[in-house]
């Protein structure tokens, strides 16, 4: 497998999406404790964050050194709510690092 993200570019690249959601159908994605906290702290399900992914409305990439941590934010919008979650890449894991609803 190839590292996680292309951080050669804030450009998100097809097969970063592709290997995110191949590691959802292999059951390889991983909660990090903090992003499970947030799940009941916004009254968001597992099925809330698998949906954003899974059927974004809009994906970004935060490169390393900025003021966020780097990977990518997989948005979507159910009305006036806005739920994202942002992956990131650790040795040989995708991580789901935080989930949010606002």
């Amino acid at each position: 497998m190839p590292e996680g993200f292309d951080f050669t570019t804030d450009a998100v690249l097809d097969w970063e999406v592709e290997a995110i959601w191949d590691a959802i159908d292999q059951e390889t994605l991983i909660f990090t404790r903090h992003a499970r906290e947030e799940l009941s702290l916004d009254a968001l399900t597992l099925g809330d964050v698998l949906d954003a992914i899974s059927f974004p409305d809009e994906i970004t990439k935060d490169l390393p050194g900025g003021t966020r941590a780097p990977g990518l934010n997989f948005d979507r919008y159910f009305g006036d709510v806005r739920v994202r979650a942002k992956i990131g890449w650790k040795e040989r894991y995708y991580l789901v690092i935080t989930v949010m609803a606002n």
